[in-house]
């Protein structure tokens, strides 16, 4: 098992790796999950593992959106752990952060700062976020992504009951896209354009550590069913030969049921934080009034 030092170096070489390949202006890490495991008994070998995930913000001088290439590049080579990266223009963080955005502005006085194409710059601090209205504007989002979510789930229930699985699948699809988005709009304040259900499980992880293990856990058959559904996006629209049994979707409808519920509990409970930090912030003004 690699030391703490050991991970670091090889994070910080990969880090150099990315500036070199894209040149960015910056890149923030605004996360990192370290899960280890032990094994040891009569009839296995002892053996102790570690897996670490990172969380990136990288900020170009352009804003052309390259994040799928550059996900798809950190997925190939990096091979110490795993990394979800977000890219964005300097303009859209810049302007974003003037707007008093929850999560450009936490990321830049909160992350770490990993690399700087200005080697004089090793830190910002920008203006204090202001939570005035984090709560309402969470809960605008929180019902638009949810009532989606729920809709979806009605009618992956309908597709269910008249035997047309493939369509069942594409809709618990949905289901689970538009929890991740909600529960992340409300937790980040982040508006993801994402629609792969890893991606979205992985960034969901950043804020609330384990989630993604609901349907990415130990179980083959658990992961082998995740797939299925991942692929009933593409599938349940343009592949004729796109088949789901009776059995898979019954197993599925259940299992996003029960994932849209925790979802959707999560997210209250998120927001509840949100509008009890307002309150606070409130009362502080008017003491120091």
């Amino acid at each position: 098992m690699t030391t703490v030092k050991e991970r670091k170096e090889q994070f910080s070489a990969f880090i150099k790796v990315l500036a070199d390949r894209y040149k960015p202006l910056y890149i923030y890490c605004f996360g990192e999950l370290t899960e280890s495991s032990s094994t040891a008994g009569c009839f296995v070998n002892h053996s102790d593992c570690e897996n670490c995930r990172y969380y990136l913000l990288m900020v170009m001088e352009n804003e052309s959106r390259i994040e799928h290439p550059v996900q798809d590049y950190v997925n190939t080579h990096f091979q110490y752990g795993s990394i979800t990266i977000l890219v964005h223009g300097k303009e859209t963080v810049t302007a974003a952060i003037k707007a008093n955005d929850r999560f450009f502005i936490t990321i830049t006085n909160g992350g770490k700062l990993m690399y700087s194409h200005d080697q004089t710059i090793t830190s910002f601090q920008v203006s204090a976020y202001i939570p005035t209205r984090a709560a309402d504007k969470a809960m605008k989002h929180h019902q638009r992504c949810f009532d989606l979510a729920k809709g979806f789930l009605e009618g992956a229930f309908g597709y269910l009951r008249t035997a047309k699985y493939s369509l069942c699948l594409f809709m618990l699809h949905q289901v689970v896209e538009q929890s991740c988005s909600g529960m992340i709009r409300v937790y980040l304040s982040y508006k993801s354009d994402m629609h792969n259900l890893y991606r979205l499980l992985s960034l969901c992880d950043s804020f609330s550590p384990g989630l993604s293990k609901f349907f990415l856990g130990e179980s083959g058959e658990g992961r082998i069913l995740f797939d299925l559904m991942v692929r009933s996006y593409a599938g349940a629209r343009y592949w004729d030969n796109f088949q789901v049994d009776q059995a898979s979707a019954e197993k599925l409808s259940q299992q996003v049921s029960a994932f849209f519920e925790i979802a959707e509990k999560l997210s209250l409970q998120k927001i509840e934080a949100l509008a009890l930090e307002a309150e606070l912030h409130k009362q502080t003004r008017q003491l120091s009034a």
